[in-house]
Formats: C-alpha cells, sequence, structure tokens
C-alpha cells in the first residue's frame, strides 16, 4: 500500500486508478467521436452516390420502356445531383452545429 498523505487520508495507490480511469474515460470519449466522425463521412458518401446513381439506372430503364434515350437519364441524373448536394449541405451543417454545441 502507499503512505497515506495525512490531509485527505488517500492512498498514492487510489489517485493512480482515479487517474487511471479518467484517462480511459478521455481515452472513450476520443475513440467515440473518432466513429462519429468516419461513419457521418460515409453516410454523406453514401447520400451522394445512391441519389445520383439511382437516376441514372433509373432514367436509362424509363429511357428504354419508352424509348426516349437520353432524356429521362440526364432529367433524373440531374435531380441526383442536385438532391445530393442538398443533402450534403445539410450533413455538413449539422457536423458543424455539432462541434460548437461540444
Amino acid at each position: 500500500m502507499g503512505r497515506s498523505d495525512g490531509v485527505n487520508n488517500v492512498d498514492e495507490d487510489e489517485l493512480y486508478f482515479v487517474k487511471t480511469d479518467k484517462k480511459s474515460v478521455n481515452r472513450t470519449k476520443d475513440l467515440s467521436e473518432t466513429w462519429y466522425y468516419l461513419s457521418v463521412f460515409g453516410q454523406i458518401g453514401f447520400t451522394i452516390a445512391l441519389p445520383i446513381a439511382g437516376g441514372a439506372i433509373l432514367g436509362n430503364r424509363i429511357d428504354r420502356a419508352y424509348g426516349t434515350y437520353p432524356t429521362w437519364t440526364l432529367i433524373l441524373l440531374v435531380t441526383g445531383f442536385i438532391l445530393s448536394i442538398l443533402y450534403f449541405i445539410k450533413s455538413i451543417l449539422s457536423v458543424l452545429k455539432n462541434l460548437n454545441q461540444k
């Protein structure tokens, strides 16, 4: 056992565990923030790619069915692009708002 400090009657061993516990809490917090930002960037990647690719695929199928190639492909491709930009801006603003709250 460690010696008592005489004032608070706290062992050095107990202080070591308190310090170690604070370090693990900080490490856990840093790790959870890292995973949060990785998930946000992954989510942004999917929300950019899916509307664009989905619009192109759906437009191509509509064009094949009605013989209007490339009309619907271009319309839905541009629509998907616009939607992905809007969601990207919304996601970035959400992340910035989260940073400002901390």
